[in-house]
């Protein structure tokens, strides 16, 4: 049974409910495969937005501290396939928190949501959501709709509908999830088997330029953003000290990729990640090293900055060489 046959053997809506519209299947995003999993996403939210009594519906993967949407019904409401949305702002992360119910006719009488940023600038009066988890209980991302229209009526059994979709569905997300995990890792150990640091074992500077071009592949196919943060830890004087160096460096980055540069400087690739917390991991890894003993300094770029990962790096390396001179790094 397809997803739209699905959608119409859903309770219809009582009467009385706003007359409901087909909305056009949005354009892929930019650089983005039409994968399985995009195609089914679409057909799911295009469903729900004809048969749901909400206006709008999107299907979103958690990465990092943003949600991506693969797919919306409509986006003539601002939210984009493939543009990140802050998870913090969303009404889905109060949802998925217990703040508020899957089902809400009524944000108004939700505190938790109608104070919820993305809430404010979608105008949204009704909320309907459900979480994405794999086997283990990991978020993988969330499955929402809404209508900015007052005294929107949710369809009866619109709970049941959204918890049939989603359970179609995450187990391809679970899949792309890990595929993409797994790749990344077996991406770094290759540099790390071809370009080794001897001491540190890390990769190497000749490592950390395929690293870069790895993740630019990424970046470009799937229209995430990634931060490139250099680590000085000053002058180093024994190679016991620069592997206390190191240890102090990957503990405090367990999610990075860390190479090893040159004798006092390490480069790390932070993927999926917001300003805010790389500015806050670049003050902990400083922080850390200093409490071990090390003249540490902090720098980051950002991939928005510049159009490829080289030129961010660069841009990285200047404002270490600032912080540097003026004393202020992180």
């Amino acid at each position: 049974m397809s997803m739209v046959e699905l959608a119409r053997r859903a309770p219809s809506p009582a009467p009385g409910t706003a007359v409901l519209r087909t909305v056009a299947r949005p354009p892929a995003a930019r650089g983005a495969a039409d994968t399985s999993l995009r195609r089914s996403a679409r057909q799911v939210v295009e469903a729900l937005a004809a048969s749901s009594g909400l206006d709008t519906w999107y299907l979103g993967r958690l990465d990092g501290a943003a949600m991506l949407p693969l797919a919306v019904s409509d986006e003539a409401t601002g939210v984009l396939v493939g543009r990140r949305i802050p998870w913090s702002d969303t009404v889905c992360r109060r949802m998925v928190n217990g703040l508020g119910p899957a089902v809400a006719p009524d944000i108004t009488l939700v505190p938790n949501y109608v104070r919820a940023p993305s809430a404010i600038a979608l105008r949204m009066t009704a909320y309907a959501g459900t979480a994405l988890r794999d086997d283990s209980g990991r978020l993988l991302g969330a499955m929402a709709g809404w209508s900015s229209r007052p005294g929107t009526v949710p369809t009866p059994g619109l709970e049941a509908l959204m918890d049939a979709f989603a359970a179609l569905l995450t187990q391809t997300l679970a899949a792309e999830v890990a595929a993409d995990d797994a790749q990344r890792e077996a991406e770094r150990l290759s540099v790390r088997r071809d370009a080794s640091d001897k001491v540190t074992a890390l990769s190497s500077r000749v490592g950390w330029g395929s690293l870069l071009q790895q993740e630019d592949r990424r970046t470009a196919e799937r229209g995430l953003p990634v931060a490139l943060l250099v680590v000085d830890i000053g002058r180093v004087r024994s190679s016991t000290r620069l592997q206390k160096a190191t240890e102090t460096v990957v503990r405090a980055l367990p999610e990075a990729t860390v190479s090893r540069l040159t004798a006092r400087q390490f480069g790390v690739i932070l993927p999926d990640v917001e300003p805010d917390e790389v500015d806050a991991t670049a003050r902990e890894v400083a922080t850390s090293l200093r409490a071990a003993g090390f003249d540490a300094t902090t720098a980051w770029a950002a991939s928005g900055e510049a159009a490829d990962l080289s030129t961010v790096w660069t841009l990285a390396e200047q404002r270490l060489y600032r912080a540097r001179r003026d004393g202020d790094g992180a």
